[in-house]
């Protein structure tokens, strides 16, 4: 007789890596490696194979968002440690440069959704953001211990949800989409990031959610919640994702969801 009903749980089948892990028995997964679901709409992105980066918090963020139902794959990038060659003062080994591999970005197509925890360092979170983002053309959640905003991010020409470049300053193909702070490495995830993360998945799934938005009048003084950057607006223009708002002196546009007057 078969089984019609079940205990609440759903499978998720996993293809293991090519290669097998680092150590003995519960080995963790090698740099340049990748564990494919059998169909997946997220990918989660490590910077390298050692218990630092892959255990906590890549690992945990993994199997809480498969627990919500969330299925994934988890590529560990085969040179992720380093910061992109373009960083401000880096002299290094071309090798050693964060670099992504023809196989990796060939490998990321399939992803909706692109999740990454970049460390703890803000120019590293944003110069490793840009170089990935200039590559795929995918919405990318950044996950991350230090405090950071969409402006920052935009500021160094990289497209996101809130928060753009004006038009001649765009750098990236993709843009992030999602900011999930306070996770640091080799410390377990709280439940509550990971509940935040899984948010952020849902809203990054295209076409990209954005909070309501209302027509701001030009010539008001505005500010920018977040991180309370204000200045008088200067412009405004409306697209598919709702009202935006140009603020004088920045080469910068606000989604008016974040704006209010003062």
């Amino acid at each position: 007789m078969p089984v019609t009903t079940t205990i609440g749980r759903k499978s998720q089948y996993i293809d293991c890596r090519a290669e097998i892990g680092v150590g003995v028995s519960a080995g963790i997964a090698q740099r340049g490696t990748i564990g494919l679901a059998l169909k997946y709409d997220v990918l989660v992105l490590g910077m390298s194979g050692t218990r630092r980066h892959v255990f906590k918090p890549v690992c945990e963020i993994s199997m809480g968002l498969r627990e919500r139902g969330i299925e994934l794959s988890v590529m560990i990038l085969s040179t992720g440690e380093g910061v992109p060659e373009d960083f401000p003062g880096t002299f290094a080994i071309k090798d050693t440069f964060m670099h992504l591999t023809p196989k990796e970005l060939e490998q990321m197509k399939p992803a909706k959704v692109l999740i990454a925890h970049f460390g703890n360092v803000k120019r590293h979170v944003l110069y490793k953001a840009r170089m990935l983002l200039r590559n795929i053309d995918r919405p990318c959640i950044i996950v991350c211990q230090t405090p950071i905003d969409f402006e920052d991010f935009a500021e160094l020409g990289v497209r996101t949800l809130y928060v753009r470049p004006i038009e001649e300053n765009v750098g990236t193909k993709g843009y992030v989409s999602g900011i999930v702070t306070d996770v640091a490495r080799g410390v377990s995830c709280p439940k509550s990031k990971i509940d935040e993360t899984a948010r952020e998945v849902w809203i990054s799934m295209p076409p990209s959610y954005t909070e309501p938005s209302l027509p701001l009048e030009a010539g008001r003084t505005a500010r920018y919640v977040p991180t309370r950057t204000k200045g008088v607006i200067e412009d405004i223009q409306n697209d598919e994702q709702g009202w935006w708002a140009k603020l004088e002196g920045k080469d910068l546009w606000y989604h008016t969801s974040k704006l209010e007057y003062i």
